[in-house]
């Protein structure tokens, strides 16, 4: 009986945990997202290698301009990236397009490093 009990804890922790996230009314399409992830990212390394803080510019201020410049809100962006975050397929190529689209930035002996140690991982 307590095995009963406790199956049934857990599945009903189960389901309150994996609410159905409904799509957003103003939801970003993928291919933007990618293109402002892609830019969220390249801003953040850059400013990692440079210390683009020392101007007084905070993340914040520069992600939204990023939003500004793909004409969207921090609100939509938000929620968008909440649905996809919790939709791992769609994440997953979301994520996938913004790693080939850094990856396409980088000189081509490095990329093609880079490609070529993915692909011996993925046959490990």
């Amino acid at each position: 009986m307590k095995k009963h009990g406790f199956f049934g804890f857990i599945l009903t922790f189960l389901f309150a945990c994996t609410s159905i996230v409904e799509k957003p009314e103003n939801l970003i399409e993928q291919e933007k997202m990618v293109s402002i992830l892609t830019d969220i990212y390249l801003h953040q390394q850059a400013s990692y290698l440079s210390e683009i803080n020392q101007d007084g510019l905070g993340f914040a201020k520069i992600d939204a301009q990023i939003l500004y410049n793909h004409q969207t809100n921090s609100t939509d962006f938000q929620e968008s990236y909440r649905y996809y975050y919790l939709h791992p397929e769609l994440y997953n190529e979301i994520l996938i397009d913004v790693r080939d689209n850094l990856e396409s930035k980088l000189p081509e002996a490095d990329r093609k490093k880079r490609i070529e140690d993915r692909n011996n991982k993925e046959k490990k």
